[in-house]
């Protein structure tokens, strides 16, 4: 009996001007939630922290809590809400790269998960923050 794989893998359609487009897109928004959480009194720790292909956007710390935070940026056009985009999936490898931060920077603080959803249309930007939007027992 032969197994059958099947693949999952995306298939990108758009341009690479689309590509280099939304790619900046996206640095703007995470530029703009790293200024949204310093205003509120948060410390930014790192930006962009990766290992192999996973990425954590922001880290920062409010108060006593480690905050792991994914931005999501969309044009007032997308079809989802940008924090809907944050899977299981997503959220697996956000935690396992969280841990990993943890041990290898000897941090002691409890941890939260955030996430910032900036949303672009025609009457401005508007920055959504959803505080505690998932945590490890959901899992």
């Amino acid at each position: 009996m032969a197994l059958l794989k099947f693949h999952t893998q995306r298939t990108d359609t758009r341009t690479q001007e689309q590509r280099r487009k939304a790619l900046e897109f996206g640095q703007t928004g995470e530029q703009m939630a790293a200024r949204f959480l310093t205003d509120l009194g948060y410390s930014i720790l790192e930006h962009n922290y990766r290992r192999g292909h996973l990425e954590i956007d922001l880290i920062a710390l409010d108060g006593d809590e480690l905050v792991i935070v994914e931005v999501k940026s969309r044009a007032y056009d997308s079809i989802l809400q940008p924090e809907e985009a944050v899977d299981h999936k997503k959220r697996q490898a956000l935690i396992r790269l969280a841990n990993e931060y943890v041990k290898n920077h000897n941090r002691r603080e409890n941890v939260r998960f955030d996430i910032v959803s900036i949303v672009s249309n025609t009457n401005g930007t508007e920055i959504r923050h959803l505080k505690n939007a998932y945590n490890v027992m959901s899992f």
